[in-house]
């Protein structure tokens, strides 16, 4: 008897501990594109009021940050740095492709980073800042539609833990 009850327990909190984790996933994604726009805003900084090269800024940015979606930034430079033959745009698109997995970002991000990355270093100084201002505007939308499914989902994945474990001992029992 005390063994179906430790049993029921540890299901129990197992399950509520999936539906935990998958409520902070839910939530990692609106902070991780919160921070990926305040990045490129310094990217803008670096380029238009300090005169750096892509290179230099991506350095900088990436040195100034601890999230992970600064690995980009860190990203590209080593690829810049390892493969003096790689412009900037097929920086980006490999630092992005290997590094997605690693942030809480969906395909629709990533299609947002590709196409900065494309006229990344493609044209001059007033191209460069009005790339960086739409792939923010489209990250910022990007970060209304995570908030509101975070808002939607989170109690949800919170609550089929608790229940779905309870289900399982009932089923079980």
């Amino acid at each position: 008897m005390v063994l179906k009850i430790v049993g029921s327990l540890m299901v129990i909190c197992a399950s509520s501990l999936m539906g935990y984790v998958f409520a902070r996933d839910c939530a990692r994604r609106p902070n991780e594109l919160r921070t990926l726009q305040g990045l490129l805003q310094m990217f803008e900084t670096e380029i238009s009021y300090m005169s750096n090269i892509i290179t230099e800024a991506f350095h900088n940015i990436s040195n100034t940050s601890s999230s992970k979606v600064s690995v980009f930034f860190s990203a590209t430079v080593k690829n810049l740095m390892g493969n003096p033959a790689m412009n900037a745009c097929e920086a980006w698109e490999k630092s992005v492709n290997e590094n997605i997995k690693m942030t809480a970002l969906n395909n629709e991000d990533k299609n947002i980073l590709m196409s900065f990355g494309k006229m990344l270093g493609n044209s001059d100084l007033e191209g460069q800042q009005k790339n960086i201002r739409l792939a923010i505007s489209q990250l910022k939308l990007q970060e209304q539609k995570a908030e509101e499914n975070r808002k939607r989902n989170e109690s949800m994945f919170k609550s089929l833990g608790v229940l779905g474990g309870i289900a399982i001992v009932i089923i079980l029992i």
